[in-house]
């Protein structure tokens, strides 16, 4: 008889792609089981329909949750606050009953020696994602053809703060990395021609976001020429539209973020990281988490080797530009 997993997906909107990847390949292993889905909050259960969860037997709101069967949960970080407070706090004791709490599982452990994950693997977007894909298209003013007739380079901008889950040892203020990043992208422009594709970096505020808007995005730009860059504006409201545009650029060059390390496994790998904050590093090499082509040796050597100067990330990016051109 099939066993009925069931799992609550909760956190930041990079915590609910790899909970979901991590659990789809679960599956995958392992003929006959079958995942019951729920998400902790609304707007993250109606962002993550965008992608395809025919892997799972339902994804539902966690309110459900005591009208769905399940033999048995396998839960990531049981021990956040969050999800105590905002969901198991509210299930009852049969159900918690079946909810290991004792140990804080991390999906990064059940991943481990699985990346890479080839195309199959992978995360795809559902018929509704398809669409949202095409409408965040049209509404930034990214011609269909973008990616066929010009050279695209993927920017995403996370810039971390005291306080957040990663601390901020080692990372150089903000004005000096949008310095830095404006030239080395100028240069990329001015060479081959390219068009830059950015995330997290000058939203269009309106009344949902001018007091809350979060400290790691920035309400400034680069200093790049208009014609040759868009600045995506999901900002977690349009998160699987913007990971799926950018994942289809030639290059990517990523700060440490949720939605650096899934555009990293969803374009196939290669996106360079850049200037990532010491503890950062520490927790990829804890858990030895093969992104960014971190356990080969080029990637590792690119990693620690500091500082990453503009010439440095200039060479990288280039290297990957070029290789699309062969």
């Amino acid at each position: 008889m099939a066993r009925r997993i069931g799992s609550i997906l909760h956190g930041a909107c990079g915590d609910y792609y790899w909970q979901a990847t991590s659990l789809k390949l679960l599956a995958e292993r392992n003929p006959g089981t079958n995942l019951c889905l729920f998400a902790a909050a609304p707007d993250r259960l109606t962002e993550f329909q965008k992608l395809d969860f025919s892997f799972a037997e339902c994804f539902l709101p966690w309110e459900k949750l005591p009208a769905t069967p399940v033999d048995e949960f396998l839960q990531y970080q049981v021990f956040d606050s969050e999800l105590k407070q905002d969901v198991l706090e509210h299930l009852p004791s049969d159900l918690l009953a079946k909810i290991d709490r004792t140990r804080n599982r991390i999906f990064w452990d059940d991943l481990k020696g699985l990346l890479p994950l080839n195309s199959s693997q992978r995360l795809q977007l559902s018929a509704a994602g398809c669409q949202e894909v095409r409408l965040a298209m049209e509404q930034y003013g990214i011609p269909e053809n973008l990616f066929r007739t010009r050279k695209t380079v993927a920017f995403v901008w996370r810039y971390r703060a005291w306080g957040s889950a990663v601390k901020p040892i080692g990372q150089p203020p903000p004005e000096a990395l949008v310095e830095k990043y404006s030239r080395v992208f100028r240069r990329l422009i001015d060479e081959f021609d390219c068009h830059v594709l950015i995330t997290g970096m000058n939203p269009v505020t309106d009344e949902t976001n001018r007091h809350g808007l979060d400290p790691k995005y920035a309400r400034f730009g680069l200093d790049l020429p208009a014609e040759r860059c868009t600045y995506l504006q999901g900002m977690g409201r349009n998160w699987v539209a913007d990971l799926d545009i950018l994942s289809r650029c030639t290059a990517a060059a990523v700060m440490a973020s949720g939605i650096s390390e899934a555009l990293d496994t969803h374009r196939g790998g290669g996106a360079i990281l850049m200037d990532p904050p010491l503890h950062y590093v520490l927790v990829l090499l804890k858990y030895r988490v093969a992104l960014f082509d971190y356990m080969t040796p080029r990637g590792f050597w690119r990693i620690w080797s500091r500082p990453h100067s503009a010439g440095r990330l200039y060479r990288w990016i280039a290297e990957d530009l070029r290789r699309a051109q062969k």
